[in-house]
């Protein structure tokens, strides 16, 4: 266990050693790229996600995980060679479509990865320890990386390219030494459409497992993915490539701790995080209308929250589903979350475009504060229901 820990470990570090990462929606506007058109390329990003994502669970539940993870890191690496050699729109927009090929066959199947290795080892139930402490990993190596991303700014964007290259190449490596997944295996005495039928069918009727997957998809789409904005907010305002690595820095930083002390509130009810999720919501609204560098603490602030929300649920997931449907299920719900990064994308650039992406900041932070008053408003009805 521990080797395979270690493997894991390695594998998350290099994973987000990438240090573009914190530069590259800026590098689209030093490019010349319109709010539209920066929406259009995260769109097709999206795009690709959405439709591969399902199949992509699907084939890691037939086939090794640790062959799947690797494939990804390959168009990851794809992705900025592409970057490199044409840094203009249409190569931005090929780009993201291969980063899109590699979030969907990344979605669902290392969780299922490490969910199944604990479970062989009968520590299931430590799980969402385990993987809280993946994703701090995940974002301390986002830390380091952006730090190296404001002491490199003035090398310009190729660098910082060829040396998230370097890492995606090292994460492919580590990823190989995985063992593959035994429940994986055991599942390709069913054809293809089969499996689809059996994961979607549990995912779709058991209410608990959908209520989780609904919620967790409305987390990524305005946690997640919103936080891929905060670069262009820190433009906006006034700060300089390097700080704005730097406040990157810091943000991954709260939501490293905040992976961290997730499992703590395995037993905290739902309508607790419903109550977070609408103070967030209230929290952008506050810090989208000062619009100011000072205001971007509370947005560090908010996507810890925001991942506080996103692995807490994650180990729910997990131990509400089958193992031979793990990855399946766990692509569901990125597949449902890119339903939310769609509508965000399509609200987000046209309406930066035609107002400005301080307004844009504040009808995200609206949204998110209606959507937890409602569920808190929809729980709280069914707990006062008879019976």
């Amino acid at each position: 266990m521990r080797r395979f820990l270690a493997a894991i470990y390695a594998f998350k570090i290099f994973d987000s050693f990438i240090l573009i990462f914190p530069l590259y929606a800026v590098m689209f506007v030093d490019a010349g790229m319109s709010p539209v058109e920066i929406s259009i390329v995260l769109m097709v990003w999206s795009l690709v996600t959405f439709v591969m994502q399902v199949p992509a669970g699907v084939l890691a539940d037939r086939w090794p995980r640790r062959y799947v993870l690797a494939a990804a890191q390959a168009t990851l690496a794809a992705c900025f060679i592409v970057w490199w050699l044409d840094p203009h729109f249409w190569g931005f927009l090929i780009g993201l479509a291969l980063w899109g090929l590699k979030s969907a066959l990344t979605g669902g199947t290392f969780e299922a990865l490490l969910y199944d290795e604990l479970k062989a080892a009968g520590r299931a139930m430590e799980y969402p320890r385990f993987y809280g402490r993946c994703r701090a990993i995940q974002a301390g190596a986002t830390v380091a990386a952006s730090v190296g991303a404001a002491a490199m700014a003035r090398l310009g964007y190729g660098v910082a390219l060829e040396a998230s290259i370097a890492a995606v190449a090292v994460s492919a490596a580590t990823v190989l030494t995985l063992p593959p997944a035994a429940r994986a295996l055991a599942t390709t005495d069913r054809d293809y459409l089969a499996h689809l039928r059996q994961g979607l069918r549990f995912a779709l009727t058991d209410r608990s497992v959908l209520g989780i997957l609904a919620f967790s998809a409305a987390v990524v789409a305005l946690g997640a993915t919103l936080e891929e904005f905060w670069p262009i907010f820190g433009a906006k305002v006034g700060l300089s490539r390097a700080w704005i690595a730097l406040f990157v820095a810091g943000q991954q930083t709260i939501e490293a701790t905040a992976s961290l002390l997730a499992h703590r509130l395995s037993g905290v009810g739902r309508r607790w995080f419903h109550g977070l999720f609408a103070l967030c919501g209230a929290a952008l609204i506050g810090a989208a209308l000062a619009f100011s560098a000072p205001a971007m603490a509370v947005l560090a602030l908010y996507s810890g929250a925001m991942r506080l929300i996103d692995v807490s649920f994650e180990g729910r997931l997990q131990h509400a589903i089958p193992s031979d449907n793990r990855a399946t299920i766990g692509s569901v719900k990125s597949f449902a979350a890119q339903i939310g990064i769609w509508a965000l994308y399509l609200t987000m650039g046209p309406l930066a475009q035609a107002t400005s992406y301080r307004m844009a900041f504040v009808a995200c932070g609206a949204a998110g504060l209606a959507i937890g008053v409602a569920l808190l408003v929809g729980s709280a009805r069914v707990r006062q229901s008879p019976g």
